[in-house]
């Protein structure tokens, strides 16, 4: 079994050598690799282990709500972007890379207020 070896590119982007037989997009059988839970970016097998512990804690009902609260957000979310985009704004992710942004390092963050 060949191992993995992860590091980073001088763009930014994670490599990752030694994978044979997986699709350079990083899919397997059309799935995404990751998933936005309400803001948390989850890849497949943790938003897996999340849903079955709901289900175990929560029951099927829970895990309906769960699904349906998740499916209501996710096309939220899609509508939101796209009206973003549409309208010239763009989006604030590219590529998994925030953009718009010019905050380089801790010095061009915002500054605590003095007094009190």
């Amino acid at each position: 079994m060949a191992r993995k070896r992860v590091r980073i590119g001088k763009d930014g982007n994670v490599i990752t050598d030694g994978e044979e037989g997986v699709s350079s997009g990083g899919r397997r059988c059309g799935l995404p690799s990751y998933v936005d839970v309400f803001g948390f970016h989850l890849e497949l097998k943790h938003f897996l282990l999340v849903l079955v512990l709901i289900g175990l804690t929560m029951g099927g009902v829970g895990a309906a709500l769960f699904l349906s609260f998740l499916t209501i957000y996710t096309v939220y979310q899609r509508r939101l972007a796209s009206s973003s985009s549409s309208s010239g704004g763009g989006s604030r992710w590219k590529d998994g890379k925030a953009t718009g942004t010019n905050i380089k390092g801790v010095g061009d963050l915002p500054k605590p207020p003095k007094g009190g």
